[in-house]
């Protein structure tokens, strides 16, 4: 695969870092020590000489970090500098030696507090001055003690893990195996008398029409070693059904709509849409790799519906990429779960990931990241990296070529998928603007027209301003002709691409969320806007950006998409104008700690259409829980497959039962606030789980974090309510664990795993699982659980001042809990 064309493009003021251009003579190490000031946490390099000679002064270590305000005393040997938002230097003090083999301590202090892991530094690359060339270096860092972490009543306690466990996986309550309990769950299931032999092969038929889940319910069958080509066992015949003839009264307005008949060696899937019966097709693979193993199952017949038909996921590729196949991957892990959009994050702060013909500096400056304090040539590093722009082995660079994205269409087009484009705007948008200037700097001498054409910012613009992320420059300016040129350039050629893949756009999203306050308050051109259109305020400027991109999309015949912020805060006359231009509304906040979760029930009912985010439920990047081992986010919270699977989309007050730091919510959380309108219900029309990417260093992350979190996600989407919530949650977390993991194993994709819970009553140690399968090994001494140590088989007498347990299974291990 190809992930980047390089054109010779390096402006001559630009920093070069070059692959092949050494090895860092240094060593670095990083630990989180014990906290002693407030409102901070306290950290500590260790820098090593590694190379043949002393280490004088004339040298730099870069690094990544969130961005925080560093504090360091006195004497401390180093003077760190912020290049850039979330860029680090680490300059030596004047008279710095290091002899060959020695080590010093650097210690600092960080302000704010510590949630985790992810908010260790990384991307280190090391540069003389006198070379300006980045060297590699590896930030190892130690394993972090618990003890030094703030504990709220969020914290993953083992006493707190061992009540979860016993709510999803109680010992004491039956769950007797169905041969058709799958994700998401089917909605009727019919007994027919008989069995069914599995194990065999199947031929598959279909008409003419059905081309598409003809090829696919080959290729998933020959995945599993159960495709014949001619005569075999048993037969799979897929057709179309009349709405006249359906089944279930429920399922004949819904597009959706499939029957599952599986009588003997004759297995047949019919839908009323090609669609449905792509749907059908996908169950009949999840009913085989459920009863993967067994010899038979009963004949049935199956009627099945989805409550709703945006069914989704976001995967940012920006903050970190991780190439063309990684997204191949996502398509077919969401598709088998009957998900059918992917909506394609390919442009934001920190990156540009998709080739736009005539724009070639979108690709050439915003996909490449690297050390640089000029990014004239190229970005600078966000998140991770090694400072080298060139670099393909790291997330920092790389990009999507057109070719390959009419190919990722058909491919996404053959499994069912949808994929929604998103270009960040108005805010979110430095990586076009850095790109659109590096583009002005070409033209500027020799063609001022074509200069100023995708002009997005003001020259004389001295607004201050700060982005949620740490940014002062990344809003477009909307007094500028360019940059409506520029998105209107950007949504044609995109719709060009849909147009040769021969896919529809389902629509254009267009971002719109977190623009900072005050963002064109010193902008000259604004000013001159506003007294042209008698704006009284930037909340008018805002307004008329949005109407202006709405009617830019809107010209091409299709629809926009946006983050709620795009749907909040109009005058009525522009709320009648944006509705029938917005095709569906990203409502993220749900967070009752801010007094915010009835955003999504105000926006549905004000008319516009809703596809539930909730950050709280559906974000796939919040980490599994507080242990600080655990991998990501945590601003809105921690979102596990049990809080996933607790959205509500009908109830969206009670999608959470704790506050941000672990606090009961009160049966009152409702009380007083906006109900979702009956007539309203119709524009909540799907839910979308998040991946945003700034912690994400590899795909298999993107597993980690998708795997099991986003089966709540699919089951809420497909089934929107509860009947019996007690029984189902631990029917589903059964489901995950004897049916789900396995499978996920046998496809080597990668999974998180639930940690044991422990608990101590009077002199006897209790241990659990989320999985009755799953082995518990624990020490007494201290030291950290591994495969050889005891196993838990019952209570123990307690002994030894620290418990420490870990789960292993299906070949992984979870984070260690502790009871002291």
């Amino acid at each position: 695969m190809k992930r980047l064309i390089f054109a010779l493009f390096v402006l001559a003021a630009a920093v070069s870092a070059r692959a092949g251009a050494g090895v860092a003579p240094v060593s670095l190490d990083w630990e989180l020590l014990e906290t002693e000031m407030a409102g901070t946490y306290n950290n500590m390099f260790v820098l090593k000489n590694v190379s043949d000679g002393d280490l004088g002064a004339d040298w730099s270590i870069y690094f990544n970090m969130f961005p925080r305000t560093i504090i360091t005393a006195d004497d401390c040997p180093v003077v760190f500098s912020e290049v850039q938002t979330g860029y680090y230097k680490m300059t030596p003090k004047y008279g710095f030696k290091l002899g060959k083999g020695k080590s010093l301590k650097i210690e600092f202090a960080i302000k704010g507090r510590f949630p985790g892991v992810s908010y260790a530094p990384d991307g280190g690359h090391f540069a003389y001055a006198t070379d300006s060339v980045a060297r590699p270096l590896t930030i190892v860092r130690a394993l972090i003690n618990p003890a030094y972490v703030p504990k709220t009543d969020i914290y993953p306690t083992a006493e707190r893990v061992y009540a979860l466990n016993s709510r999803v996986n109680p010992v004491d309550v039956a769950v007797p195996f169905n041969p058709f309990e799958i994700l998401p769950g089917l909605k009727v299931v019919d007994d027919l008398d008989g069995y069914s032999r599995i194990g065999g092969k199947f031929s598959v038929s279909a008409p003419g029409w059905l081309e598409r889940e003809l090829a696919y319910a080959s290729e998933k069958l020959q995945e599993r070693g159960l495709f014949a080509d001619g005569k075999a066992a048993a037969s799979l015949a897929l057709s179309l059904i009349s709405r006249a003839d359906v089944k279930k009264a429920e399922g004949k307005n819904n597009d959706e709509y499939y029957e599952i008949s599986i009588d003997g060696e004759n297995w047949e899937v019919k839908g009323v849409t090609a669609d449905a019966v792509l749907n059908g097709v996908k169950s009949v693979m999840k009913i085989l790799d459920h009863n993967y193993g067994s010899p038979s199952l009963p004949n049935v017949e199956i009627c099945d519906w989805p409550d709703f038909h945006y069914r989704g996921m976001m995967f940012d590729i920006v903050r970190n990429y991780t190439g063309l196949d990684a997204v191949k991957k996502v398509i077919d892990r969401i598709s088998a779960y009957k998900l059918n959009v992917l909506q394609l994050h390919f442009a934001d702060d920190e990156g540009w990931r998709l080739e736009i013909p005539g724009l070639p500096e979108l690709t050439e400056v915003g996909s490449r990241r690297g050390m640089t304090a000029t990014e004239e040539s190229y970005m600078c590093q966000f998140y991770a990296g090694n400072g080298n722009p060139d670099d393909l082995s790291t997330t920092s660079n790389g990009y999507i070529t057109r070719n390959e994205f009419i190919e990722l269409l058909k491919y996404a087009y053959a499994r069912g998928v949808r994929i929604v484009p998103e270009v960040e705007t108005p805010g979110h948008a430095r990586a076009a603007i850095v790109s659109m200037k590096a583009r002005y700097k070409k033209y500027e001498k020799d063609d001022y027209d074509e200069a100023e054409r995708y002009r997005l910012w003001d020259w004389n613009d001295t607004s201050r301003y700060t982005s949620a992320q740490g940014y002062h420059d990344n809003v477009l300016n909307p007094a500028q002709e360019g940059t409506y040129r520029f998105l209107e350039k950007v949504v044609d050629e995109i719709l060009l691409m849909y147009e040769e893949a021969g896919v529809e756009m389902p629509f254009f999203h267009a971002g719109g969320d977190e623009v900072p306050k005050n963002p064109w308050t010193g902008s000259p051109d604004v000013r001159k806007l506003m007294e042209e259109k008698g704006f009284k305020t930037t909340h008018d400027v805002h307004e008329y950006f949005v109407v202006r991109m709405a009617d830019i999309v809107s010209a091409k015949g299709i629809k926009v998409g946006g983050w709620q912020e795009s749907a909040m805060g109009h005058d009525e006359a522009t709320d009648k104008f944006l509705r029938d231009k917005f095709a569906g509304i990203n409502s993220w906040n749900t967070i009752p700690d801010w007094g915010d979760d009835s955003i999504p029930y105000s926006i549905a009912n004000n008319g516009y259409k809703v596809i539930l985010s909730n950050v709280g439920n559906f974000y796939l990047d919040m980490a599994y829980n507080a242990n600080p081992e655990e991998p990501g986010l945590s601003w809105g919270g921690y979102v596990d497959e049990y809080r996933s699977w607790e959205g509500r989309p009908y109830d969206i007050y009670h999608s959470t039962s704790l506050t941000l730091d672990g606090k009961p919510l009160g049966a009152d959380v409702a009380e007083g606030k906006p109900v979702l309108n009956e007539e309203s219900k119709k524009n909540i029309i799907g839910i979308q789980a998040q991946m945003f990417g700034e912690t994400i260093r590899n795909f298999g992350m993107v597993e980690l974090y998708m795997f099991p979190k986003i089966f709540g996600v699919v089951e809420r989407a497909w089934n929107a309510t509860v009947d019996d919530e007690k029984m189902e949650l631990i029917r589903y977390n059964r489901l995950i664990g004897t049916s789900e993991l396995p499978y996920l194993q046998r496809c080597n994709i990668n999974f998180h795993l639930g940690m044991p819970g422990i608990r101590r009553s009077d002199d006897m140690i209790f241990m659990n699982s989320p999985y009755p399968e799953a082995e518990i090994r624990y020490t007494t001494d201290g030291k950290e659980p591994d495969s050889g140590s005891k196993l838990w088989k019952g209570p123990v007498k307690a002994s030894g001042k620290v418990i420490k347990a870990k789960l292993f299974y299906l070949g992984k291990e979870s984070k260690t809990v502790e009871l002291r």
